[in-house]
Order: C-alpha cells, then sequence, then structure tokens
C-alpha cells in the first residue's frame, strides 16, 4: 500500500484552517478582555449624584431625611408626639461642600459595607444611606461599623446643621 501525499491545495486549505480557528480564538480572547476592561473602567468612574440620608423610629415617633446633591439640600424632620419640633426646608449647597462630600465617599468600600440589624423593635433609630450614581444606587442601613459610612452619616450631619441655619 502507498501513502498518499498530499497535493499543495489541499495543505494551503489545511493551514488555512487552521490559521481561521487561531485567529478566532484570538479575536474572541481580546474581547473578553475588552469587556473586563471596560467594566472596570465604569466601575471608577461612577460619578455621585445624590446622597441622601433617611432615620425612623424611636418612641417620639422620630424621622428625618436628608437629600445632599450638587445643588441643593433638603431636609425634612417629623416628631410624632411633639408636631412643633417638625422642621422643613431646602438651601442651595456650595460647591465645595458637594465635592467634599464626593471626595471623601469611597465607593467601592461603601458597597462593601454590612448592614447592621435594626434597632426599631427597641425604640431604636435606624438610619439608612442611599448613594445614588450614574449606574444606580447603592444603600446601606445601619453600617456603624463601616468607617466611610459612618464618615458619610457624620458629613451628611453636619452639611444638615450648617445649611439649617
Amino acid at each position: 500500500m502507498r501513502k498518499r501525499i498530499p497535493s499543495r491545495i489541499e495543505t494551503k486549505g489545511y493551514i488555512l484552517g487552521k490559521l481561521m480557528i487561531l485567529s478566532l480564538l484570538i479575536l474572541i480572547s481580546c474581547k473578553e478582555n475588552k469587556s473586563k476592561t471596560d467594566h472596570n473602567i465604569m466601575e471608577h468612574t461612577e460619578t455621585i449624584q445624590s446622597v441622601k440620608m433617611v432615620s425612623a423610629g424611636g418612641e417620639l415617633g422620630f424621622s428625618s431625611s436628608t437629600l445632599i446633591d450638587k445643588d441643593s439640600i433638603h431636609y425634612s424632620r417629623t416628631v410624632a408626639a411633639n408636631e412643633a419640633e417638625n422642621l422643613t426646608y431646602s438651601r442651595k449647597v456650595k460647591t465645595e461642600d458637594w465635592k467634599n462630600l464626593v471626595a471623601t465617599t469611597d465607593q467601592k468600600l461603601f458597597r462593601a459595607a454590612k448592614e447592621g440589624k435594626s434597632v426599631q423593635p427597641v425604640d431604636g433609630i435606624d438610619t439608612k444611606i442611599i448613594i445614588t450614581t450614574s449606574t444606580g444606587g447603592i444603600s446601606k442601613m445601619n453600617a456603624y461599623d463601616n468607617p466611610v459610612w459612618k464618615n458619610i452619616r457624620d458629613l451628611v450631619d453636619q452639611l444638615g446643621g450648617q445649611y439649617r441655619r
């Protein structure tokens, strides 16, 4: 039996087929890497559009809401047991105050914060912080063990007191 020797045309077809498969594999791999890179870029370029802090609970039926965006602060406080303590205001925010709030907010650490349990069953006040970004929102309740969460809470309280006047 004689062994058949492939013709030049068959050999070229075989090589071209292998090269096409190799090219497709490289192309697919490049697209996967690009999408991973695009995801990482998106994750780090989310812009904060607003920060909101909502608190509710306690024996007196307390609730408050503070919403801060690049232009303004909106505050509302309700005390069911004493309507004289209810308060609502909206004010223009200084640009440097907004920039400071955004600059000191590490979204990655905030997103990783572990939420605490509700303290309302023992007449406590629950506090939730909601950060709205260009790609959605992140909210965490009672994350007192997280330094980023506590820092945001303190800054929102500070700005609330500063603009209340």
